[in-house]
């Protein structure tokens, strides 16, 4: 499915090929052997391990969000491509043994297929369901607890500020933090950080430097970092900005030692961003770009394995 194929037969077989893995309840491993892999990034052509030996796909699918905790590896997938009226999406699960991804499992059917990141918080899997406002909580097996309603449920379509197109989430030592991208609102207005106690009682929501923002990181210092992804920038909560890429939309963040990597992702109309394509950029501990990194697909979220 490469060279002058046709783009919108490729676009056939891969939907095709996505629904038959969710009626089938497979999850499509391209490559199980992790090798010298330090990153895993997903995409919305799957998911790539980086190393020094280079890239390659180990997952194939549309993936929004992954998260690692323990040995496991969540992910959320998105099978129904590029249609939005039927939930397909699905949240995965893979052990990282030895080196290797194995006992793939589907923990969750039937979600919207604009849901984004997950992250264990509180000892519960959270899935932010972007479409519908809310966030939906499940035990480490996929068994559903609740859905947590931050904010009115507002149609997609909605300019009046009333959808925020939530799409990040993350535990900050006792808080729990949401980004709020904001991106269709008119007039518009930047993205913001809304921050909720253990008991996801609202203590702040304040604007952040930016519009269409993407990702909530801490590093190893406690700094909290966001890709303004509008301008291709980075930002510290500390003040500093770093301009990565006045082309592309700055969107994944993930720390190892002393290494920063950022995904660096196309934009482009909705029914064609299954075929956009990407990069990364690898910094140093002051930012600085050590290398930049072609992907086949255009990176939603990273996380980093080392050498687990």
């Amino acid at each position: 499915m490469t060279g002058n194929f046709n783009p919108d037969r490729r676009r056939q077989i891969k939907a095709a090929l996505a629904r038959v893995a969710y009626r089938d309840g497979a999850v499509r491993i391209a490559e199980p052997q992790l090798a010298d892999a330090e990153w895993l990034i997903a995409s919305n052509r799957g998911v790539f391990a980086l190393g020094p030996s280079g890239v390659r796909t180990v997952l194939y699918g549309w993936f929004f969000g992954i998260h690692r905790h323990e040995e496991h590896l969540y992910l959320f997938e998105n099978c129904a491509m590029r249609d939005r009226s039927v939930d397909l999406g699905r949240i995965l699960r893979l052990t990282i043994a030895q080196r290797r991804l194995v006992d793939p499992q589907v923990l969750v059917t039937g979600l919207h297929p604009n849901c984004h990141q997950l992250a264990v918080i509180g000892g519960l899997l959270c899935l932010l369901d972007t479409a519908n406002q809310t966030i939906r909580r499940y035990h480490l097996d996929g068994v559903p607890v609740d859905a947590i309603v931050p904010f009115p449920v507002a149609e997609p379509t909605d300019t009046s500020g009333g959808y925020l197109h939530i799409n990040s989430l993350a535990q900050i030592g006792e808080r729990i933090a949401l980004l709020l991208h904001n991106g269709i609102a008119k007039p518009e207005r930047n993205s913001e950080l809304v921050w909720f106690d253990a008991a996801w009682n609202l203590i702040t929501r304040a604007s952040v430097p930016g519009r269409c923002c993407h990702d909530i990181v801490a590093d190893a210092n406690g700094t909290l970092w966001h890709s303004a992804s509008q301008s291709g920038e980075l930002i510290a909560s500390d003040g500093r900005r770093f301009k990565l890429t006045d082309r592309l939309m700055t969107r994944g963040i993930a720390f190892a030692d002393e290494r920063m990597l950022v995904g660096l992702s196309s934009f482009g109309p909705r029914q064609l961003r299954d075929e956009l394509r990407g990069s990364v950029a690898l910094l140093d501990r002051d930012c600085r770009m050590e290398k930049q990194i072609e992907l086949p697909g255009s990176p939603t979220d990273i996380v980093a394995i080392g050498q687990a």
